[in-house]
């Protein structure tokens, strides 16, 4: 317990911008939503994540997603400061590195699925520290094909 605080106070102290983002994420969060797919309709969503901060400074996500009628499936996030208020990162189930930034209450990533849409999410917090918003839209051959809208909020 000491240990992680005291690794939050180093990052809140190195991470600038980024930190209220790591300390929303570290613990438990859960997410809920609907996801609209172009041609198909819409379906829930839902996530559930454990975040940490690694001993390098990465913010380290497990989650479990649940989306209606397909199978559970596990995602790890592994995102890193890339100096100033840039992101980089991975994704268990993305082609490639994750990009973003961080601008004022706002996470804006960009990567791709291992399906080839090419994903761009924004994640707004809320000032009440406790929810935040989540938007994702995916495309591929330049069409619009999917749209998430979730609300996250923290469960410890």
């Amino acid at each position: 317990m000491l240990s992680t605080l005291l690794g939050l106070l180093l990052v809140a102290q190195a991470a600038g911008p980024l930190a209220a983002a790591e300390r929303f994420f570290v613990g438990r969060t859960e997410g809920q939503g609907t996801v609209h797919v172009m041609l198909s309709g819409r379906h829930a969503v839902r996530d559930r994540t454990r975040g940490r901060i690694a001993a390098d400074g990465a913010l380290v996500l497990d989650q479990i997603v649940e989306e209606q009628g397909k199978p559970a499936r596990r995602r790890t996030w592994r995102l890193v400061r890339a100096g100033g208020n840039c992101i980089t990162g991975s994704i268990s189930d993305v082609s490639g590195d994750v990009r973003g930034e961080v601008q004022g209450n706002v996470l804006h990533l960009r990567y791709r699925l291992a399906e080839g849409a090419s994903v761009e999410q924004w994640i707004t917090l809320h000032p009440n520290g406790r929810t935040a918003a989540n938007r994702m839209r995916f495309r591929r051959f330049g069409l619009n094909v999917a749209t998430v809208e979730e609300t996250i909020r923290r469960v410890d």
